[in-house]
């Protein structure tokens, strides 16, 4: 899984929830992707997510590349499969 970050203000999530779930929809038929965050000074957010392609990953506009090492320790899962976000951050 290839993953980006992103700091955005609270009210720019809804749309990129909403292409988040196009994506999984359309791609993602084992539910590997994930989308987390976590809160950062009122209204900011941080996000990640975590796409199976960098074809996937470009579509994330100002989203800059990390490694799995740059995740946070304790996220927020925003969406995706829940059993997917437990094994990566629970295990």
């Amino acid at each position: 899984m290839l993953w980006a970050q992103r700091s955005v203000r609270a009210e720019e999530l809804p749309s990129i929830e909403r292409l988040f779930r196009d994506q999984v929809d359309a791609f993602d038929p084992d539910s590997r992707m994930l989308l987390v965050s976590v809160d950062g000074a009122w209204p900011m957010l941080q996000l990640w997510v975590g796409t199976l392609n960098a074809d996937l990953q470009s579509s994330y506009f100002g989203f800059t590349p990390c490694s799995r090492r740059d995740l946070p320790r304790a996220p927020v899962l925003v969406s995706g499969a829940s059993a997917r976000f437990s094994q990566i951050f629970h295990d």
